[in-house]
């Protein structure tokens, strides 16, 4: 019995094998340069002849925020144009992308579909959704810098007259002129202290000044 498959390969049929495997790994080079030129940043160094560049430190920063926020999240957005300044609407976060942040508002409707508004945001104007309770001994109070729900957010402003019962007087400085809007009385359950918040390492800190002290 002749058993082929056990005889030395020829020269011929070793070249023929090794161009195979040339050309095979040819091709699956030039299909990895390819997607390595699709990145604007790889492609401008390879253009170049330089190595990829090292992120800048805001670069750095921006990803380590991005980081601390997840789909699924509970964050609020900082009301940054006109008319909504000092405001924040809570939303949840659907997709996180680079510099930006897609949420859907919790409380903001969308009056062309009837559905709560979908945006997608600057990483500068999300702040993560404070903490709902603080310190219970403490009782808000005249010069509390304040946060009212009111207009589908909460509105920052400052204590000027508590009756000791069920309501707060709050002022806005950012509507002064406006006779409507200059000051409001709101029950006492929709006012909130106003906290500040940064970020500790992988985390983030809230901090709040008590004016008036205990109850």
């Amino acid at each position: 019995m002749h058993m082929s498959w056990l005889q030395p390969e020829t020269p011929a049929m070793y070249s023929s094998q090794a161009l195979r495997l040339v050309c095979r790994y040819h091709i699956k080079l030039r299909h990895f340069l390819s997607s390595l030129t699709k990145n604007p940043r790889v492609a401008v160094a390879i253009a170049s002849h330089r190595s990829i560049p090292s992120p800048s430190p805001q670069e750095t920063q921006v990803r380590l925020e991005m980081d601390l926020y997840k789909v699924g999240m509970r964050v609020e957005v900082v009301g940054h144009s006109e008319g909504f300044w000092n405001s924040y609407y809570g939303a949840q976060v659907l997709r996180v992308d680079r510099k930006k942040l897609r949420v859907r508002y919790e409380e903001l409707v969308d009056e062309d579909y009837g559905e709560y508004t979908v945006e997608d945001v600057d990483l500068k104007h999300i702040r993560p959704h404070p903490p709902e309770s603080f310190d219970i001994n403490y009782r808000l109070t005249v010069r509390d810098d304040v946060e009212v729900r009111d207009r589908d957010g909460w509105w920052r402003g400052e204590v000027v007259f508590d009756d000791l019962d069920d309501e707060l007087m709050v002022y806005f400085s950012y509507m002064a002129g406006d006779d409507e809007e200059e000051f409001g009385t709101f029950p006492y359950d929709d006012v909130r202290i106003h906290q500040e918040v940064k970020q500790v390492g992988k985390g983030f800190e809230w901090s709040y000044v008590k004016v008036a002290g205990p109850k």
